[in-house]
């Protein structure tokens, strides 16, 4: 890892983040938040590195904080998260862990083939598994949600209906009483 500050990490990461999500034709508004979201995934991920040397565990919690920050911006920016989601993970791929176990196989090193190819599955199965979790996390809240606006729903439907029933009721009754009082009426002619 190289020792570049992490504010130049930021800079380019963010520009590279803008430029997929163009790529991507993410609409305009959204673009300085997806540079934003891969910027700090990415600030992050070299920190994590810095200090663990760890590049699964060093993956996972940017991949995570990316999926939590991407669902943040997707309901204030009214957006879908997956707008985010992926310029978000851009930086995090590891593409050089995959040229260079293509270039080992052309090299017939197999060793170290295998050893880079592992690793670059594992850190794109920790990248997957961070999104993962945060997208299955919201949609259960989403879905709980759901639930109780429906069933609320239905006890307000419920509620009216059975004040219609109580309504028509005491209106049949009402006519039944009308009916008596033109009895008694024309009787009193």
């Amino acid at each position: 890892m190289s020792s570049m500050p992490l504010s130049l990490h930021f800079v380019f990461s963010f520009i590279c983040t803008i430029g997929f999500s163009i790529f991507l034709s993410a609409p305009k508004r959204s673009l300085p938040y997806a540079g934003l979201i891969g910027a700090i995934g990415w600030v992050l991920y070299v920190y994590l590195f810095r200090v663990t040397n760890n590049p699964i565990l060093s993956n996972f919690i940017p991949a995570t904080i990316v999926g939590v920050a991407s669902e943040v911006f997707a309901r204030y920016l009214k957006q879908p998260a997956i707008v985010f989601v992926i310029p978000g993970i851009i930086p995090l791929v590891p593409g050089l862990g995959m040229y260079n176990t293509m270039l080992y196989l052309v090299q017939e090193n197999y060793e170290l083939a295998a050893s880079t190819g592992a690793t670059a599955l594992l850190v794109g199965g920790a990248i997957s598994l961070g999104i993962l979790l945060v997208t299955s996390f919201v949609k259960t809240i989403n879905t709980i949600k759901l639930k109780k606006a429906i069933s609320s729903f239905n006890h307000v439907i419920t509620k009216k209906d059975s004040n219609y029933e109580n309504n028509i009721m005491t209106e049949d009754v009402s006519l039944d009483n009308d009916d008596d009082n033109d009895e008694n009426y024309e009787n009193e002619k």
